[in-house]
């Protein structure tokens, strides 16, 4: 066994990212130091001082120029947290200079960016893993019940990932706009479109069980929130979606509302097989604490700095006793390093991944069933 200690450089602290709940395993693991954080110059305004404090909370050198930064000798990992659209250019970067790659959920904002991530990595060589999606109970309870064979072969699905999270305000007509935003850009200062960012995880537990993704049909439009009314961005949705044998998937993903339910939001999986069925509940087993004070006294209010709870939630009355994933994911790319071995979910598994939600976003502004591989041009 190696005893290498592998640094790692924090890329921004965007809050549409999960750098900040990446530190905590980052910090805790005996393989791994933080070496530094970095950002460009030119950022949000509100950036530069996030960036600076993560910095100084952690005792660590702030970089500003990534691409620079990047470059340093003490530097192996480099951990991109990143606005979406932005994350390309710096994967790319860091792999040009032979460092290994832990991304935030996606690669690039649109397929050629993606496509430019893994080429980039294949030219390297370098190690790369999206940590967020498949290191979790939901996943790894659903592989093992299909692989004990209690369900004979795998013929259907559905999964349910909600988040329990925002009070939802009156929309009137006149906020409500019509169709979708364009492919290649997806965040802006006051919405999170849900389907992406909370059906990806639904989507990479279908891409775990089934055979590529082949067709993608795209329902959306639900708002529950003036902001995204007013961008026609989806607060909640579904997707189904067809292997190439023929298996189907259904989706529903978004948000269902704070204190709806005990555990934040259901995140539970329904296996169909030949042979029988299973219900897969992400949270489970876990502690229930169903205490009468608790439940009336709890706090259900937003804080005004976080006020679709990017990075807040409601009181739950469930605790979780499976797992971290965020370090079951750096012990997998801390044994890929070591023995030149390959993580469970790295940027080619991302690009298809990408496609198939771009392929969703797709289906929804056409009304109809679209086919993978997607054109670019019909996808602008």
């Amino acid at each position: 066994m190696s005893d290498r200690i592998y640094g790692v450089l924090l890329v921004s602290f965007s809050k549409h990212g999960h750098q900040r709940s990446f530190v905590p395993a980052f910090a805790d693991h005996p393989r791994v130091r933080i070496v530094g954080v970095a950002d460009d110059p030119d950022i949000d305004p509100y950036l530069k001082p996030l960036n600076r404090s993560w910095a100084e909370r952690l005792d660590v050198p702030f970089h500003e120029g990534i691409e620079a930064a990047v470059r340093r000798a003490e530097v192996d990992i480099v951990s991109i947290g990143h606005e979406i659209e932005r994350r390309a250019e710096i994967a790319t970067a860091a792999a040009g200079a032979g460092k290994h790659l832990w991304i935030d959920k996606y690669l690039g904002a649109d397929m050629p960016q993606c496509r430019a991530v893994v080429e980039s990595v294949n030219r390297s060589g370098v190690t790369t893993i999206l940590p967020s999606y498949i290191y979790n109970d939901l996943v790894n309870q659903s592989k093992r019940m299909i692989g004990t064979g209690l369900l004979g072969e795998l013929t259907a699905m559905h999964v349910d990932i909600l988040f329990g999270k925002g009070i939802p305000r009156p929309i009137s007509k006149a906020q409500r706009k019509s169709g979708f935003l364009p492919p290649g850009r997806w965040k802006f200062p006051d919405i999170k479109r849900e389907i992406l960012t909370v059906g990806a995880y639904a989507v990479a537990l279908v891409q775990q069980c089934f055979d590529p993704i082949v067709e993608v049909y795209g329902q959306g439009g639900a708002c529950f929130f003036p902001e995204h009314a007013a961008h026609g961005a989806d607060d909640f949705g579904t997707l189904s979606l067809v292997d190439r044998s023929g298996r189907v998937a259904t989706i529903s993903a978004g948000r269902n509302g704070i204190a709806s339910h005990g555990a934040g939001g259901p995140n539970q999986a329904y296996l169909f097989g030949t042979k029988g069925t299973g219900r897969v509940d992400g949270k489970r087993p876990g502690i229930d604490t169903h205490l009468r004070k608790r439940i009336v006294d709890g706090d259900y209010s937003v804080d005004n700095e976080d006020p679709m709870q990017w990075h807040s939630g409601p009181p739950t009355m469930l605790t979780s006793t499976g797992p971290d994933f965020t370090r079951a994911a750096l012990d997998d790319l801390v044994h890929a390093l070591d023995t030149g071995g390959r993580p469970r979910f790295t940027v080619h598994e991302a690009r298809d991944h990408m496609e198939v939600l771009l392929a969703g976003y797709d289906s929804i502004v056409r009304d109809r069933p679209v086919r993978i591989p997607v054109q670019d041009e019909e996808a602008a």
